[in-house]
């Protein structure tokens, strides 16, 4: 059931939940693992095909692994956010991302698309003021005849 608040209240919610996103995509690319890890909740569950990490710590290490692979060039454009508030703390998100990525140190070349993918959310405003992601999957819908899956994902 939809939550409705009053407009100036929806709007600053609807703010800070884009700015969200859109800081996710800003560390994530920029290999800044604590301040990406930061926008989750304590309890997170964050997926992507069969890869699935359960709280902060899970989440911190998929990250740390992935930067430990080796130079990685990466840029991911958020769009189309659409959100359902189900009650002033908690809310649903749903938007398309286009990643580009590629090993190795930029300029990468050719810069074709690596995925797109919708991010299935959900978010939680916590005590602190602060909207985090308690939960994202990943769904892939388009991907790179090179791109293997998850990164961290075991071979099928």
């Amino acid at each position: 059931m939809e939550t409705r608040l009053e407009t100036l209240e929806y709007l600053v919610m609807r703010q800070a939940i884009e700015a969200l996103n859109a800081d996710f995509c800003y560390y994530l690319d920029g290999n800044m693992i604590e301040e990406l890890v930061g926008l989750f909740t304590e309890d997170a569950c964050y997926s992507h095909g069969l890869r699935s990490s359960s709280g902060r710590d899970e989440i911190r290490q998929l990250f740390v692994n992935r930067v430990m692979a080796g130079a990685r060039t990466s840029r991911h454009m958020q769009t189309g956010l659409r959100i359902t508030l189900l009650d002033p703390r908690k809310a649903r998100g749903q938007s398309v991302c286009l990643t580009f990525a590629g090993d190795g140190p930029p300029p990468v070349s050719p810069a074709t698309p690596f995925l797109v993918a919708d991010f299935i959310d959900e978010y939680q405003y916590g005590m602190d003021g602060k909207w985090r992601i308690r939960k994202r999957h990943i769904e892939r819908i388009f991907t790179a005849s090179d791109n293997k899956g998850p990164v961290g994902q075991a071979p099928s």
